[in-house]
């Protein structure tokens, strides 16, 4: 009776947290904002961007311009040029005010919408970025426009797609010539060795690439799969990326796997 009490208390909390055993951490990353602004030391988000992009109501007043955010139980009220925000009807103070810059756009600080929702906002110096999470999900918010030469979201889910097809390489008469526009040289010859990506598993869902330079890039990916009714297994797979024969190519996949006990 003890073990079919655990069994389906896993099952449930399995489920509340992935939904679907196919699921990744990485499905809960949205794409990223490009137009933060650091201040006075301070970083500043576009609130109404990135509430949305935490799937948050945000409703403007024009007569008491106030903006005011409200995310499950949590409420956040903000009043352009104010100092106060509150949380709940709990005031709170600022270090720099609620702004609206040139083009119409309400910035508040970083960690005030984080910490307002239970989250947390991590800057990145070398990439000049702030990363909220909330829960499971993620929003990466840059301080200048993506850059040209980053790779298209288009071209990241072609390529994602590719890595997924090259698990098994037994039906293809042409592996050479298949996978030429999308994978350097050397990963098509390190996969003909190895007869496809080692330990591979079919992830649908991309995360943010961190860029090393212009012509190289790296993605991490993860995923819970059930393997029987108490067990899961991790799966994380680390994508390389680099831009040669003027586009970017998958230049390498690392795959690792582990059982997870309950």
């Amino acid at each position: 009776m003890k073990k079919t009490i655990l069994v389906l208390t896993l099952s449930l909390v399995c489920t509340l947290l992935i939904g679907n055993p196919r699921t990744s951490f990485a499905d809960r990353i949205s794409n990223p904002i490009d137009n933060g602004k650091i201040e006075n030391g301070r970083m500043l988000i576009p609130i109404r961007a990135v509430s949305e992009h935490f799937h948050s109501e945000v409703i403007w007043n024009q007569d008491k311009a106030s903006i005011t955010i409200t995310r499950g139980e949590r409420e956040l009220l903000l009043r352009v040029n104010s100092r106060t925000a509150f949380i709940n009807n709990n005031a709170i103070s600022l270090d720099m005010p609620v702004r609206i810059d040139n083009n119409g756009t309400t910035y508040v600080p970083a960690r005030l919408f984080a910490e307002a929702f239970g989250g947390t906002a991590l800057w990145s110096q070398q990439e000049r970025k702030t990363t909220i999470t909330i829960g499971l999900e993620q929003v990466y918010i840059h301080t200048e426009p993506l850059k040209p030469w980053r790779m298209s979201q288009e071209r990241i889910n072609v390529l994602n797609k590719k890595i997924n097809e090259a698990t098994d390489l037994s039906s293809y008469s042409q592996i050479r010539e298949y996978f030429k526009p999308y994978f350097t040289e050397k990963f098509i010859n390190k996969i003909i060795r190895s007869k496809g990506i080692q330990n591979n598993a079919i992830l649908t869902n991309t995360a943010s690439i961190s860029y090393d330079s212009t012509t190289s890039g790296r993605m991490h990916q993860s995923a819970y799969f059930d393997t029987n009714s108490i067990q899961m297994e991790l799966i994380n797979r680390y994508v390389f990326y680099t831009f040669v024969d003027n586009q970017w190519k998958v230049d390498d996949v690392n795959v690792g796997r582990q059982i997870i006990d309950p």
